[in-house]
């Protein structure tokens, strides 16, 4: 016989259930134990607040001048501000290039805008058309993100409306800057609008027709209109009605400095790509951001990484059989090589038997050489070396410090006689080099040849190759200089001067007699923030904490709050900074 199982009808269940539910409530009701009391506990819920910028760029303001001026409305904000007065403009201060560097993340030796056409110098690099597309503004990286709904772009320059801000979706622009102003709170009533950038040109008008500076009474009129006109967007800002719902990070900026009433010159760059940079937030806690004195250079920290000059363009740097010559340059060390890294020279084979002359390691014990060897077939090696006067020799060359190396060469009599110098003292006993012709094809190189022992990781900087002998006063003078100055009295002397700091493809040559000579940057270089070169006894003038702010890092702030992720494809050259105070606006 077949069983099968029988299961209560739907009716049933429900009867069953309710009778379980009433007997677990009365054992509930049975408990011998008294419950906690009761606490109404709200949900706890994460609102993430929308984020916007708004980014102020007031053309021609110099850092250190605004600080003397001390606008109220910006010197208002400092409380909540993470901001330097003397953040960097570019290598070279031109209106488009600074305003490249803002909008898209690089510098000039990237994208190559040295004038105020945003267009790549004509027999340039070689790569004109790649400069102007190879590096997107922050706006169109932004659409592309999907981070942001709307953007607008303020100005009263046509150029740069039509060039940079063409890719907003409001590329706005007008006759004055009170109409900027006036459009900028249009922008920031828009709910959408997550991205307003806005420039202010009245303070370059005024520093270019009357000066760049807070004495003139014209600048510094139009530098606390413009501060009015901030103080009235901030208002706006505040006044929003979803204003609670937001995060607004404000950036005021310059794109340059400016000296007298130009900028641009090698001469006055100090002040020139001096410019301030404040980042606000309302949850930021103010704080001052000052830079170490440094300089900007390269590193030649791998077997490829040299800078040179062509051979067939550098037969001025040949040394002769006659004549005087003196060659300086400073030299920072990071990690030794081994015998024979070279330094700065001018031969195919620095420490063989090819012509020519050199500076050049001797391995790791921290002294060093120079070397001539007549030309063309070459002779007997002529050497001098740090090491060469015993007790008197000058200290050996330690990790991470600057030196100032030099070799003179100068008639005594009938003699030609050579010599050389570590931070302005002698270094060495004279030598006799009468009748050597010091002359080769090679090219003039600073940092790595091939065949010579591993390459010193090392900086080399301020170079400069006079055609006179310097006094010994003069060399010590120099061992701590910063520069070359046109009211130099040998200044008519100088046939190569590199202050390797220029940011570019190349070490610019600045001399008044050798236009075009620069020393060519090959390898996988990259320009950094080096410390600045000061006389090797001098302490570290960096300190911990310290860093510079650059108008090359903007964008990247902007990304790092909108929460965009930094392709390293991008090749961007600025830092995000703002991430290592989290703490004060991340809850």
């Amino acid at each position: 016989m077949k069983y099968i199982k029988s299961y209560p009808a739907a009716g049933q269940l429900k009867l069953m259930l309710a009778a379980f539910v009433m007997a677990l409530l009365c054992l509930q009701g049975c408990k011998k134990y008294f419950d906690p009391p009761f606490v109404n506990e709200e949900q706890q819920q994460i609102i993430k607040k929308q984020r916007k910028v708004l980014l102020v760029v007031i053309d021609g303001a110099t850092g250190t001048d605004i600080k003397t001026i001390a606008p109220p409305k910006i010197t208002a904000m400092l409380a909540n501000s993470k901001y330097s007065w003397d953040a960097l403009a570019d290598f070279i201060p031109s209106d488009a290039g600074t305003w490249k560097n803002i909008m898209t993340g690089v510098g000039v030796g990237k994208h190559g805008i040295e004038d105020d056409t945003f267009e790549v110098p004509s027999g340039g690099d070689g790569h004109e058309h790649d400069a102007t597309t190879s590096y997107p503004t922050l706006i169109e990286r932004l659409q592309a993100s999907g981070k942001i709904r709307r953007s607008a772009g303020i100005t009263t320059w046509a150029p740069l409306n039509n060039k940079m801000f063409v890719y907003a979706d409001y590329p706005i622009k007008v006759a004055t800057d009170a109409e900027v102003k006036d459009s900028a709170l249009v922008k920031l009533k828009g709910l959408s609008n997550d991205l307003v950038i806005v420039n202010f040109g009245d303070v370059l008008k005024a520093g270019t027709t009357f000066g760049f500076s807070p004495n003139v009474p014209q600048y510094k009129e139009a530098v606390l209109k413009t501060d009015g006109y901030i103080g009235e967007m901030l208002d706006a800002i505040k006044g929003r009605k979803t204003y609670a719902a937001e995060e607004w990070l404000v950036i005021v900026t310059s794109n340059h400095g400016g000296t007298g009433t130009g900028y641009g010159e090698i001469s006055n760059r100090t002040r020139d790509r001096n410019i301030f940079s404040l980042y606000y937030s309302a949850n930021f806690k103010g704080k001052e951001i000052v830079p170490p004195v440094a300089i900007d250079g390269v590193k030649f920290t791998e077997g490829a990484i040299t800078a040179k000059l062509a051979g067939t363009n550098a037969d001025l740097y040949n040394l002769g059989s006659t004549g005087s010559y003196t060659i300086e340059f400073r030299l920072r060390i990071y990690a030794f090589g081994t015998q024979n890294s070279t330094i700065f020279f001018k031969s195919n084979s620095p420490a063989n038997s090819n012509p020519g002359w050199w500076f050049i390691h001797n391995g790791s014990n921290g002294t060093w050489r120079f070397v001539v060897r007549r030309g063309p077939t070459g002779g007997a090696n002529k050497t001098l070396t740090s090491a060469d006067l015993g007790a008197a020799a000058p200290p050996k060359m330690v990790t991470d410090k600057w030196y100032t190396l030099a070799a003179k060469i100068y008639m005594e009599g009938t003699k030609r006689m050579m010599i050389i110098y570590q931070d302005g003292v002698k270094a060495s006993a004279p030598m006799d080099i009468t009748g050597e012709d010091i002359v080769s094809p090679a090219e003039l190189f600073a940092g790595w040849k091939s065949g010579f022992g591993n390459n010193t990781n090392q900086s080399v900087s301020n170079i400069r190759i006079w055609n006179t002998a310097l006094p010994d006063s003069k060399i010590l003078e120099d061992a701590c200089a910063d520069g070359v100055s046109p009211t130099d009295a040998y200044y008519n002397n100088l046939i190569g001067y590199w202050p390797c700091n220029d940011g570019l493809a190349e070490f610019v040559n600045y001399s008044p007699q050798a236009k075009g000579k620069d020393l060519i940057l090959t390898g996988n270089y990259v320009w950094d923030f080096l410390e600045k070169p000061v006389c090797a006894t001098a302490p570290s003038p960096i300190l911990p904490g310290q860093f510079a702010l650059r108008n090359t890092d903007i964008t990247s702030q902007i990304f790092y709050w909108f929460g965009v992720t930094i392709d390293a494809k991008w090749k961007l050259d600025g830092q995000v900074f703002l991430s290592s105070f989290e703490s004060e606006f991340i809850k």
